[in-house]
């Protein structure tokens, strides 16, 4: 499966810094918009919640920035399945203007139950659809960590 176009804004200029880029807070609060729209194309977003209770929750993220945004810029996030099992998603975002790659966000999400608390294994049908999402191959800019190199 490829990265799918699932969301896109227009960065406003509340966004933006006195240089007209925009700060970096704001990619991830684009990426969490970005999300909310994945987790309603997977069937596990509001309406999954309503349903069962159950809700993705994000316990970690990871942000690249490869290339300036400006105030004004469409940007449009490509969005993926880079792994899962019963009770945890980690997806990719791809965000973009335009054919400019300006950052990646990846996330682990946790399948919460926020009526009873802790996690809850997702039905065999969620899971099927997360496969039918599911990267392959994984993107190399995937579960990459943040470090310097050790001196030997």
């Amino acid at each position: 499966m490829t990265a799918e176009a699932i969301y896109s804004v227009e960065v406003p200029e509340s966004w933006t810094d006195h240089y007209g880029h925009m700060n970096e807070g704001y990619y991830v609060v684009a990426a969490s918009d970005a999300s909310w729209a994945f987790q309603a194309l997977l069937g596990i977003g509001t309406d999954y919640y309503d349903a069962t209770g159950f809700a993705m929750v994000t316990v970690e993220s990871h942000v690249r920035y490869l290339d300036e945004v400006n105030r004004g810029e469409a940007l449009t996030f490509d969005s993926l399945v880079l792994g899962h099992d019963a009770r945890k998603v980690h997806i990719g975002h791809v965000m973009r203007v335009g054919d400019k790659v300006c950052g990646t966000v990846e996330c682990l999400w946790l399948h919460l139950n926020h009526k009873e608390g802790g996690l809850g294994t997702m039905s065999e049908a969620v899971q099927a659809k997360l496969a039918e999402h599911l990267a392959d191959p994984v993107p190399d800019w995937a579960s990459r960590q943040v470090a310097l190199k050790k001196k030997a």
